[in-house]
């Protein structure tokens, strides 16, 4: 036991720091309250393509017109044949406090071969949620899980379960932000959004198949797991309050998978204490059997 916190405690130390800032959101993507679209571009010529994509945080242009396209203000020249994929603040929904139904237009001007081309695109500002359900649902789950393993005897059956839940919970809302993502490839954005559950997840699947033995070292890398999993998932709370999410699925979907990776890895995380400190106790105090010879 004392071995493994140990290597707990060196291993989380590691990670946590040399890891970026906490966000499952990949892509560098971010939660809003806007879409942007491309409406035109003028004039048209063939082989020009402008398209926005990520729900408008970034234009790709791809180029078959024969002769190099500039995109000006960011003086970026795209080759024919090539295409170029970018953000900046004069499409990007981020940072754009815009009201629900509210459009804003944008324009970012080209030079296609000397011929002056306009992309003209539209910000729509979307209703965001209200945040409060989705805030008492993860505080009722953090709650939740402590208060009911205080009153079971194989309270580390719950906590495994529980573990597992918000295990799943995660995963899939990582799933989720790297399939929002279509401007890098999937492997190396799945990697970069799993961050630090990179370990969280093999301790709460792996503790929690030791835990089901009756092993306390399996429950408490079920609780390490779980804490990594809260604070990891912590920053993505803005899907509670934004209407846009970099997420490859229904916005209420994300939202739950939140309150569970949250909610539930929070109260598993506290609850591990007390469960551990009784399984202690019940492993140092003598059997019956014990007592009557």
């Amino acid at each position: 036991m004392r071995r493994l916190l140990v290597l707990l405690a060196l291993v989380a130390g590691v990670v946590l720091g040399t890891a970026g800032p906490a966000s499952a959101h990949a892509g560098g993507l971010v939660a809003t309250n806007a879409r942007s679209e491309v409406v035109t571009v003028t004039p048209q010529l063939p082989g020009l393509t402008v398209v926005a994509i990520e729900d408008g945080a970034k234009l790709r242009l791809t180029n078959h017109t024969g002769g190099p396209v500039t995109v000006s203000g960011i003086n970026r020249t795209v080759a024919p044949g090539d295409s170029l994929t970018w953000a900046d603040s004069r499409f990007a929904p981020e940072g754009k406090d815009l009201p629900a139904f509210r459009t804003a237009t944008w324009t970012v001007p080209l030079d296609a071969g000397g011929t002056a081309v306009t992309v003209a695109g539209v910000l729509t500002g979307e209703q965001p949620p209200n945040p409060l359900p989705w805030w008492a649902l993860a505080i009722v789950s953090a709650v939740a899980v402590p208060v009911i393993a205080r009153r079971l005897h194989r309270a580390d059956l719950l906590l495994a379960a529980a573990g597992a839940i918000a295990m799943a919970a995660s995963v899939t809302h990582v799933l989720g932000s790297t399939l929002a993502v279509e401007s890098a490839p999937p492997a190396g954005t799945f990697l970069s959004a799993a961050g630090i559950n990179l370990l969280a997840w093999p301790l709460l699947l792996g503790g929690a198949i030791v835990a089901l033995r009756g092993r306390p070292a399996g429950l408490l890398a079920v609780c390490a797991g779980a804490a990594l999993t809260a604070v990891f998932v912590l920053p993505d709370v803005t899907s509670f309050h934004r209407a846009v999410l970099p997420f490859a699925g229904p916005p209420a979907v994300e939202r739950v998978l939140v309150v569970l990776a949250l909610g539930v890895g929070a109260g598993v995380a506290v609850a591990g204490a007390s469960v551990l400190r009784r399984l202690a106790q019940r492993a140092a105090s003598p059997s019956a059997s014990e007592v009557r010879a």
